[in-house]
């Protein structure tokens, strides 16, 4: 039931934003100025790198909202933190390990020329364990969870790329908390 509500949610995300690409592709005059979407972003993790549920891999999917209030490209750091770009998606376990959506904030900074530095923070559901109940499946604790990510990457006209790293875990507040990481590459399309 959990995976084919994350599958839908993923179809759905991807489809929302191809739709709406084509409907503001016409209208833009330059990329990042849609006035809903922002980026697309589709990319292969590894998951759960070094512990019980290593070895597969996670396909996932994610789409960019724009900022909140107007962000120049001279932005100083302050007034990115200040805006973030509100974000959903979905990560799909290739192997029917733990599978999961999300959802929350992601803060992008640029670092020298096209390189930039992104980390974001938000809350994910997932169809995994709760307790200690299989070797190969970690004991997460809780349905929900916390999720952060750090990022590094070029921009490169519309299209960025990165490798990112992002963790998962209920911090303390259930019985378990071995949580996740994985460890991937994702490019994004930008609007």
């Amino acid at each position: 039931m959990i995976r084919a509500a994350l599958i839908s949610a993923l179809m759905l995300a991807t489809s929302a934003a191809a739709a709406t690409a084509a409907d503001y592709g016409s209208s833009s005059s330059a990329y990042g100025n849609s006035d809903f979407l922002s980026e697309l972003r589709m990319g292969v993790m590894s998951h759960d790198v070094t512990r019980r549920e290593d070895g597969t891999v996670d396909l996932q999917a994610e789409v960019l909202f724009n900022a909140f209030g107007t962000l120049s490209d001279d932005a100083s750091v302050w007034q990115r933190f200040l805006t973030p770009r509100p974000h959903i998606g979905a990560s799909m376990n290739t192997d029917g390990k733990t599978s999961y959506g999300y959802a929350g904030f992601s803060w992008l900074f640029p670092v020298y020329g096209p390189v930039f530095i992104e980390g974001s923070f938000g809350g994910m559901i997932h169809d995994g364990k709760l307790n200690n109940v299989d070797p190969n499946r970690e004991p997460l604790g809780t349905r929900a969870l916390f999720r952060e990510t750090g990022s590094i990457g070029v921009d490169l006209e519309r299209v960025r790329v990165m490798l990112t790293v992002e963790h998962s875990s209920n911090a303390g507040l259930g019985n378990w908390n071995h949580g996740l990481t994985n460890v991937g590459a994702r490019v994004g399309y930008k609007f």
